[in-house]
């Protein structure tokens, strides 16, 4: 059976890995200078699967490394144990001899004076890094600064990619929290950071502002969307596996509508490949199809927009409607009977809400952060 080369529900590397040859450039001689960097986009246009390509096949294999996904954290407790559990794979790495990993036991024990170090029998066995202090801030401080005199130590080099950074803004406490990682990040030895968000106002702020604690503490880094040309080769590639065809038009359509999302485009791939017989060709409205069957079915999509007020919604609809362009004329505010003074107020709140955001070229159109959103109000 041929299996479908395209995914969308989970983060890709190698084969199933499209493009950004020059991100993967950039970010390879960051990490191996030890620079930080913050690299902002929306969500599902690959962050996660850049970070693990790179990890994965761009890096010299004896350079430790780890993935953490702070968006679930609530507290500092949360917030560290996501950390402890990514450092300690770091350090077990592509060890899997549990004598080995005992036998490494103490000599990690030295480095971490503020916790306990123990193997967990797992599947998967790797370090536990259990604090003496329940007091979770220093506990933070204490367990990257063992993590870095170790890498010193041994003539280590590593890097750290914590997905959703922003995320910290929120937590109680986060001016302590912020400080005590700043403190510790601005010491590090043999090691680099990648913080990556979708919040990119907020991720901006934290770097940018000089009354914050991580105030130039890293390089910017802004990922957009995969270049059309690269994505329709690489497209075209994997459809020509089972000898499908889809059109420039068709796929230019596509690129416009889902604003280069890669999650989207990899799931309209999908369902081609699964639906579209051999030898057939893929034209703008059978792309048009493919839209709409995913709209339409996705009921989630009237359940997240009943989440806004009237006032929101009228002025997602107008988003929608417009193309993000011109939303203020006043012969579209009268239309939907919004009064300018409410409508500015409710662009800004979806603005801090995340529904929606202005395009970095043109500051003057407004987007969709669910594309899939956009699509619907736009078929109502």
């Amino acid at each position: 059976m041929l299996v479908n080369p395209f995914r969308f529900d989970k983060e890709v590397s190698g084969s199933h890995f499209c493009g950004r040859k020059k991100d993967i450039k950039q970010l390879v001689g960051h990490i191996h200078n030890g620079a930080n960097v913050i690299m902002f986009a929306k969500r599902r246009l690959g962050k996660s699967s850049l970070v693990k390509e790179i990890f994965q096949n761009h890096l010299d294999k004896y350079m430790l490394k780890t993935h953490i996904d702070i968006y679930s954290v609530s507290n500092t407790k949360e917030l560290y144990d996501k950390l402890k559990v990514g450092i300690a794979q770091s350090l077990s790495g592509t060890e899997t001899s549990l004598d080995k990993l005992q036998s490494m036991v103490s000599t990690v024990q030295s480095y971490f004076g503020g916790a306990k170090i123990s193997l967990k029998l797992t599947p998967s066995p790797s370090f536990d890094i259990e604090p003496l202090s329940k007091i979770y801030d220093e506990a933070i401080g204490e367990l990257l600064e063992g993590y870095f005199n170790y890498l010193e130590s041994k003539n280590l080099h590593a890097v750290i990619a914590i997905d959703e950074f922003q995320k910290i803004v929120s937590l109680p406490e986060n001016d302590k929290i912020e400080e005590v990682l700043r403190t510790a990040i601005s010491k590090r030895k043999n090691c680099a950071f990648i913080f990556t968000g979708s919040r990119r106002n907020w991720l901006l702020s934290m770097f940018n502002s000089p009354d914050r604690p991580f105030y130039k503490l890293g390089l910017e880094h802004h990922l957009g969307a995969i270049n059309e040309d690269v994505f329709y080769a690489w497209i075209l590639k994997n459809l020509a596996k089972k000898e499908i065809f889809i059109s420039q038009e068709a796929f230019s359509y596509l690129y416009e509508e889902s604003h280069g999302e890669t999650r989207f485009i990899q799931l309209i791939s999908y369902m081609i490949f699964e639906e579209e017989d051999k030898l057939n060709i893929v034209d703008k409205e059978k792309i048009q199809h493919y839209i709409h069957a995913v709209v339409t079915n996705s009921f989630s999509l009237a359940t997240y927009f009943n989440t806004f007020s009237i006032v929101q919604q009228n002025a997602l609809k107008i988003v929608a409607k417009s193309g993000g362009k011109d939303i203020y004329a006043v012969k579209t505010l009268e239309e939907y009977g919004i009064k300018k003074g409410s409508f500015q107020g409710a662009i800004t709140r979806l603005l801090d809400l995340g529904a929606i955001y202005t395009d970095n070229e043109d500051n003057k159109r407004y987007l969709f952060e669910n594309v899939e959103l956009g699509m619907w109000l736009r078929s109502l």
